[in-house]
């Protein structure tokens, strides 16, 4: 019987890496391109859900064109920033698609940081103005930050960044940190979500929100040829604007389907196309610069697997990692 070790990577194993954003980009659109060519398994999201407002979800997928599956086993927690924990927290197991056997764990908090907004990224490349100059988003946490970086990247152009958050001091943090990050750029604090609105070309709600909180951006008519959109389906927006845009955008017509239209206020809007279906050039992106978009992706398992991949290749060339004994004998 073969032994049977592991390499287990943590947060900061990961972070010591330093992927960059065109590896983390290019891994999530080739995930995309595999789900719009029907080449990869990857069911909705399936959860339990201990606490109000909470989640832990398990995400398994395989990817056939790169031979490549796991799972994520990820958690959400809005009532962990008064425990002094982060808001998700998880792993994600990568298995062998000739055995089955597990080969690492990672970290995935990091991960999913960075895909989630690199989804966001890749749709801004086929919707966002090429002349793009402000960015408004609420949540000022770890997916404000990795929206701006992800963003700026794909639209070096960006010259604005607007951000309102309801724990002021975290609104406070993300103008220091990113200020110094960015110096080119203006970055301010606004008190109000009504005050993002006016003149911006892109505005993400990126709030670990509680249900309470729901819908929490304003009434207002969108800007002509703005890019909109949320990560946590479309509840933070009113009814009105949910459906008052020109095309609707989601990475995946069934996980949306099966969480529900209660996440969509007013309904299922009329979808335009799945994000991969336009990376992969089967549905067009933005035909105008007078177009309202809005893009809600959920974020999906293949994402999260493709990163791994990378992740784990390079932690393999750079010696990055413990390495782990899952069985050494048979039973």
């Amino acid at each position: 019987m073969q032994k049977v070790n592991l390499l287990y990577l943590s947060q900061e194993d990961i972070v010591s890496l330093n992927i960059g954003w065109d590896t983390i980009i290019n891994a999530v659109e080739r995930a995309l391109i595999e789900h719009s060519n029907g080449t990869v398994e990857n069911p909705p999201k399936r959860g339990v859900h201990t606490r109000p407002d909470c989640f832990i979800h398990e995400m398994p997928v395989y990817l056939k064109n790169m031979d490549a599956c796991g799972i994520k086993w990820v958690s959400g927690y809005p009532s962990n920033r008064e425990k002094g924990l982060p808001f998700i927290l998880g792993v994600q197991v990568m298995n062998s698609a000739e055995t089955g056997a597990p080969y690492c764990i990672m970290d995935c908090r990091w991960l999913t940081g960075v895909r989630t907004a690199a989804v966001t990224a890749a749709t801004a490349k086929r919707f966002g103005r090429k002349d793009s100059k402000v960015l408004s988003i609420v949540g000022g946490g770890v997916q404000g930050k990795m929206h701006l970086r992800a963003l700026k990247h794909v639209l070096p152009g960006l010259e604005e960044c607007r951000v309102y958050d309801k724990f002021g001091n975290v609104a406070e943090g993300f103008v220091d940190e990113m200020s110094r990050e960015f110096p080119e750029m203006l970055i301010k604090q606004y008190p109000k979500t009504e005050m993002l609105i006016p003149d911006s070309d892109l505005i993400f709600t990126l709030a670990g929100a509680s249900l309470a909180d729901y819908p929490f951006m304003p009434d207002m008519d969108l800007p002509k040829g703005v890019l909109a959109g949320s990560i946590e389906s479309a509840r933070s927006w009113p009814a009105r604007v949910c459906h008052s845009a020109d095309k609707y955008i989601t990475d995946d017509l069934v996980s949306t389907i099966s969480f529900g239209e209660e996440c969509y206020p007013g309904g299922f809007p009329e979808w335009t196309a799945q994000t991969g279906d336009v990376i992969s050039g089967k549905k067009p992106g933005r035909e105008s610069d007078d177009e309202i978009v809005l893009a809600f992706n959920w974020g999906l398992a293949c994402e999260d697997i493709s990163l791994g991949w990378d992740i784990y290749n390079a932690a393999k060339e750079k010696g990055v990692g413990t390495i782990l004994p899952l069985m050494q004998t048979d039973i």
